[in-house]
């Protein structure tokens, strides 16, 4: 099947998240596999940083925080990367991601029976995607989660205001989980080192920089 223009994709995709579906039907798309693939190691990532995990959310607001974390990366993505139709990839992997590291399934959420309906779609094909995204999650997430500690070192740190502080030195993960706790700050002035706790950072994935949430948590480690 011939592609449309990169133009007609950026624009469906924002035709998407304008619409009432939103952001349901970004799941229903027709997505590669491989590009699924691709993109699962970076929802866990996304995951990792915004602390989505169970017990940290209510099962009453994943809804709101799936329509939050979609809007976010869908705005970040395509203004920094424009690549139009692998958006709805990259959005089937985060919603599944998000569902799954809160322990709910798709059903939970949204009735899928009504969806299928209104679209017309096959909702077992839904159903089957959910298992094949699910099934990569589980076998990706913890190399994912220790790939991504890695590729801290050596990461640029800035304050929320962009003024630059230091450099990662290097890593801490928690001994029994594999976990990443926080990280070695080397700082701009100076030799000290200072732990930055996992909590008080962000992860740009576009600039890769790392942004801490709160330029009083470096001064509270000295």
């Amino acid at each position: 099947m011939r592609r449309a223009k990169p133009d007609s994709d950026e624009e469906k995709v924002f035709a998407y998240m304008r619409s009432r579906l939103f952001p349901w039907n970004f799941i229903v798309e027709d997505v590669e596999l491989e590009s699924l693939r691709h993109f699962v190691p970076y929802a866990i990532r996304i995951c990792e940083d915004r602390g989505i995990k169970k017990g940290s959310i209510e099962r009453e607001r994943a809804r709101e925080v799936i329509e939050r974390e979609l809007r976010r990366m869908l705005n970040d993505y395509l203004h920094a990367e424009a690549r139009g139709t692998e958006a709805f990839a990259f959005a089937q992997a985060l919603v599944h991601t998000i569902l799954y590291r809160l322990g709910v399934s798709l059903e939970e959420i949204v009735n899928i029976k009504a969806l299928g309906g209104l679209l017309e779609l096959d909702i077992e094909e839904i159903r089957r995607r959910e298992r094949f995204i699910r099934d990569l999650i589980s076998r990706n997430e913890d190399k994912a989660l220790r790939l991504f500690g890695k590729s801290l070192l050596n990461r640029k740190v800035i304050s929320e205001e962009g003024d630059y502080i230091g450099n990662v030195s290097d890593i801490v993960f928690d001994s029994e989980t594999g976990i990443l706790e926080g990280l070695i700050l080397a700082q701009q002035k100076g030799s000290e080192r200072l732990k930055i706790p996992a909590n008080n950072m962000k992860l740009n994935l576009y600039s890769n920089s790392i942004v801490l949430r709160y330029k009083k948590g470096v001064n509270e480690q000295q």
